[in-house]
């Protein structure tokens, strides 16, 4: 699904993630949160399972997920737009469930 974000540069910005199955459901055996440069592609950062990466519930067939995007993160890089993914995977399987622009806005408050 493409969805585009903001935040203020230096801030935190954690959002949840809903994961539904057809039957039982899966524990992840990995995620990542990847944010690269628009213009050459840099890897600038990027977030795992169990780093920035957390489980938090599952209700019927459904995992509940959170995301945190640390202030340390955004800290040094310049405002603008970047490119994000985040890919989990299942067993052999890996799937981009998410996509878009990371737009980081300047921030007052240093």
């Amino acid at each position: 699904m493409r969805q585009n974000l903001e935040m203020i540069k230096g801030d935190t910005l954690a959002f949840g993630v809903e994961i539904e199955f057809d039957e039982s459901p899966q524990q992840l055996n990995n995620a990542y949160f990847s944010c690269k440069n628009i213009s050459d592609e840099e890897l600038l950062f990027q977030k795992s399972l169990n780093n920035g990466i957390e489980y938090v519930n599952q209700i019927d067939n459904k995992l509940y997920y959170r995301v945190r995007i640390a202030p340390q993160d955004t800290k040094k890089l310049e405002t603008g737009r970047y490119y994000y993914d985040l890919e989990i995977r299942i067993n052999s399987d890996i799937f981009t469930i998410l996509n878009g622009i990371l737009n980081i806005q300047k921030e007052i408050t240093e």
